[in-house]
């Protein structure tokens, strides 16, 4: 090492003790910043002070020879430093006696190494006609409507996001950590979320996803093969619909959401809804086929609430409050001894 000022021991020392003037800080800075092996020599030394309590020292460094070994190297013997208070001085010849001895090579050994917690996923899929409730580790709430799925990590310790991956519909309580955004994966569509509250309904068999956010500020990003772009920042009583046929987001804005979250208290909501979102909504819902026979119906739309009704009953009040009926097909056997869904075709009357 090559010291252009012989102070350098004592500044070093003093630093870390947090007393340093700032004519001394400049002083150490300028050698810092005039080698990188200097830099490199004075991290050393921090890395050292720094983990010092570990080391048993008074049984593993014998300190005269240390010191004898230090005062060669720093040329510290050549004259007296009257002005060095004995504190200072002790902590010099501590953090340079590390570095010189034999035990800075043991410390290097048995320095732990830091382990990553490894990532273990579970899934959890709500029973087709009820809801779930999961309680993320972050503290984040989410329930799945009937027939959906959430991937998600035990832990998201270590991780710059807390990512999880939907396939369904779920809404959100999202705990608010501006250092690790939750992601919400859901195919061509990410949803960044720093603290909120909001809906998204993709089903993978529905030709459109809908996201409504409840409170809060969401951003939506749209997955190329490249790259991730930040499309729309969403607003409370904001509903985005994406739109497959055309890749395009739509945007919309509705004073009553309760429609989008009623699920949650076991609730089917229509408000003034085409019979196609009916449709969807019933199927996800019962886990049938259902089958528009006739297109004079798609200018239908419905408005009603149903808690907990069989579907039978739905149907039935369908049927009487419009010019649709219905017919059931039971489920049939197939030849792997598994049974298809039922299936329900609609027509006009």
């Amino acid at each position: 090492m090559n010291i252009e000022n012989d102070e350098i021991y004592y500044l070093i020392a003093k630093s870390f003790t947090g007393e340093l003037t700032v004519e001394e800080s400049v002083i150490l800075n300028n050698w810092k910043s005039a080698d990188r092996s200097n830099l490199a020599e004075y991290n050393d030394y921090q890395l050292i002070w720094k983990h010092s309590n570990r080391l048993a020292m008074p049984n593993q460094i014998n300190l005269p020879k240390s010191l004898t070994t230090v005062r060669q190297k720093a040329g510290i013997g050549k004259r007296q430093i009257k002005w060095i208070p004995i504190f200072a001085q002790i902590a010099a010849v501590l953090v340079l006696a590390l570095l010189f001895s034999s035990i800075y090579n043991m410390f290097l050994i048995t320095k732990p190494i830091e382990k990553t917690e490894t990532l273990v996923y579970q899934q959890v899929k709500a029973t087709y006609g009820t809801q779930s409730r999961i309680d993320l580790s972050d503290g984040t709430v989410v329930y799945l409507n009937s027939g959906s799925l959430l991937r998600f990590p035990n832990s998201f310790n270590g991780q710059k996001t807390r990512n999880v991956e939907l396939i369904g519909e779920g809404n959100f309580t999202v705990v608010k950590n501006i250092e690790q955004p939750f992601i919400v994966d859901i195919r061509k569509i990410q949803i960044k979320v720093l603290g909120t509250t909001f809906n998204v309904d993709a089903y993978p068999d529905n030709a459109d996803f809908t996201i409504a956010l409840i409170d809060g500020k969401i951003q939506l990003q749209q997955k190329t093969a490249k790259e991730i772009v930040d499309v729309i920042e969403m607003k409370p009583k904001m509903v985005v619909t994406y739109k497959h046929s055309v890749n395009k987001l739509v945007v919309n804005t509705e004073d009553d959401l309760s429609k989008y979250t009623a699920w949650t208290n076991g609730k089917i909501v229509f408000s003034n809804d085409p019979v196609t979102t009916v449709i969807h909504k019933l199927e996800n819902w019962y886990n049938v086929d259902i089958e528009l026979a006739d297109k004079k119906l798609e200018k239908y739309r419905f408005t009603g609430t149903f808690i907990d009704e069989p579907l039978e009953q739905v149907l039935n009040i369908l049927n009487r409050t419009s010019k649709m009926e219905y017919k059931i097909v039971s489920a049939q056997k197939l030849g792997d001894n598994s049974y298809s869904k039922r299936k329900i075709i609609l027509k006009s009357k």
